[in-house]
Formats: structure tokens, C-alpha cells, sequence
């Protein structure tokens, strides 16, 4: 699609940034953030998640399944926060998915979390299927919802429970 398509970031009470982290890499932080109809996650490598999901977008109902992978880059710049870059594979729906989660401590029971995504290229069946700005769409809304979820699940939960 285009460049720098998807930029989204909220602070989060109750979310110490080394803990996050480390949920990140279990499967039931993704079952918690998850805003499809179902979902199951498991990781295949320390940092590879793979996913089937099951949802609908514009009354379509999609089957989805692949990989994305987790890369822990550090924090590459002073003051920024911990990087990670994220790809999707072996998805037949999803042909390019590249961005990054950036982790910023606030304060030690606050944290920044931001997510950006690059790259968003499905196939052109599924392309087909919903149109291009759809698919941007329900992409930009999905991250919102995954985030909202963490939100709110950190409201009355601990990331000790994931990790």
C-alpha cells in the first residue's frame, strides 16, 4: 500500500516496560489483545508467533493463518525505548506486513507503547475481495482494538500473570 500507513500510540497504567516485553513473547498476551471473532496463538520459536484467526470484516468472513515474527532490536536511540520489529510469513493473505512496536518506560508502573506499521500488502485475491482502503481500514481499526483490549485488561490484571 503506502509508506508509514499505520502510527498508533498510547500510555498505559499498570504496565511496567521490561514486563511488557517479556508478555509480548507468550501467546496469551496475543489471546488477551486479539480483536477477532477467534483466535489461536502459539509460539513455533522464541520469536515467532504463529496465529489462526477467524473473523469478518465488511460482513466477509476471513480465515487467516501464518507467522509473525518478533525481532528485539534494543533500544537503539537514547530516550526512545526499546524497539521491536515485526513481519508477517507464511500468510496466503497477507503478502508484506512490515512495522515495529516501540516500548518507552514512563514511569516504573507506566508505559508508552506505540505501533507502526510500514508495509501492508495483501494478496490480490483477498485484495479482491475488500478493495485496498478497506483493508487499510480494517487493519488501522484492528491495532486499535488490540490496544484498547491491553488497556483495558491491565486495568483490573498484572503482566506478572503472563510472564
Amino acid at each position: 500500500m503506502s509508506s508509514n500507513i499505520i502510527s498508533k500510540v498510547v500510555e498505559l497504567d499498570n504496565c511496567n516496560k521490561d514486563k511488557l516485553i517479556k508478555a509480548i513473547y507468550t501467546p496469551e498476551f496475543w489471546l488477551i489483545v486479539n480483536p477477532s471473532k477467534t483466535m489461536q496463538a502459539e509460539f513455533i520459536a522464541p520469536n515467532v508467533l504463529y496465529t489462526k484467526i477467524t473473523d469478518e470484516i465488511i460482513n466477509i468472513k476471513i480465515e487467516m493463518e501464518g507467522e509473525l515474527v518478533l525481532q528485539d532490536r534494543g533500544e537503539q536511540e537514547e530516550g526512545k525505548g526499546q524497539l521491536i520489529d515485526m513481519n508477517v510469513r507464511n500468510n496466503k493473505d497477507v503478502r508484506d506486513l512490515e512495522g515495529r512496536m516501540r516500548i518507552k518506560t514512563i514511569s516504573s508502573n507506566k508505559s508508552k507503547l506505540g505501533v507502526f506499521i510500514n508495509n501492508f500488502t495483501l494478496s490480490s485475491d483477498f485484495l479482491g475481495l475488500i478493495g485496498r482502503a478497506a483493508a487499510e481500514l480494517a487493519l488501522r481499526t484492528k491495532i486499535t482494538e488490540m490496544l484498547r483490549n491491553l488497556e483495558k485488561w491491565l486495568r483490573s490484571n498484572s503482566l506478572d500473570d503472563l510472564i
